[in-house]
């Protein structure tokens, strides 16, 4: 298996850098992922219209609902980053994803 590196932002070119920058303006933290993804800004500029999804949809549904959409969503693709990530956020807001029962809201979004 391939290995990716983190970018360097000190030798990394104007266009990465600034896509950097603007992810911690936007959202204030920098993970191992986003850095590797930062080797194309385009690339990271795709994973964080997630974010845009999110808020665009926090006036109509809760967290979870979104969480589980989401899930749903990387399951379908069988994308096991983010299905991990949505699992996370349900087991980091005290609930257990493999036992969740949906609202009849959520189910329409599964």
């Amino acid at each position: 298996m391939a290995h990716l590196s983190a970018i360097d932002y000190a030798t990394a070119s104007e266009d990465i850098r600034a896509e950097h920058d603007r992810e911690l303006k936007l959202r204030g933290r920098m993970t191992n992922m986003k850095r590797i993804l930062l080797h194309s800004p385009a690339a990271h500029r795709i994973y964080a219209e997630w974010f845009t999804l999110r808020d665009l949809l926090k006036p109509t549904l809760d967290d979870r609902a979104i969480w589980l959409f989401s899930k749903a969503i990387a399951e379908t693709m069988r994308a096991e980053i983010p299905v991990t990530f949505f699992r996370r956020a349900l087991i980091d807001s005290g609930l257990d994803p493999e036992a969740i029962e949906p609202t009849a809201e959520e189910a329409l979004l599964m």
